[in-house]
């Protein structure tokens, strides 16, 4: 009789928590998950972003600015860890490069300029979180 009501009592529970389980859904209501993939310049992109401004903004492309800012996209596309070992100097010239390259986006009336404004200012902003965010984090004693 005991075992009967062991029995009943654990197929009791597993009933129980498959109906709560099958109730609840994984919903990402995230801001993240309503972006497409292509809001940053990232995964190549940054050619295609580079041969636009060639063609549409070719003063830029002669400019120091540019090549700051198109060294630490680069360098996040080959490696994202590696824009965490910037400089403080460093990084400020990238956001400077990066504030010059969107204001001359900003000047252009084009849709595809529009667009690419907004993956070079989440991809900015994305690059500053990181840097945010790891500037936060205690360092951990290397190990003997």
């Amino acid at each position: 009789m005991k075992t009967r009501v062991i029995f009943a009592s654990l197929i009791l529970g597993l009933g129980i928590t498959a109906s709560a389980s099958a109730a609840t859904t994984n919903f990402d209501d995230s801001p993240a998950a309503s972006k497409a993939a292509g809001t940053l310049l990232v995964n190549g992109s940054e050619k295609s972003f580079a041969s636009f401004i060639g063609q549409k903004a070719n003063r830029i492309t002669r400019q120091p600015e540019w090549q700051t800012y198109m060294a630490v996209v680069s360098m996040y596309n080959q490696n994202p860890v590696s824009v965490l070992s910037l400089s403080a100097a460093e990084r400020d010239e990238f956001l400077k490069a990066s504030s010059k390259v969107t204001g001359q986006l900003a000047k252009l009336t084009d849709a595809t300029a529009t667009q690419w404004l907004a993956q070079a200012t989440n991809t900015v902003r994305i690059l500053t979180y990181f840097w945010t965010v790891s500037a936060d984090q205690p360092q951990l004693p290397d190990n003997e």
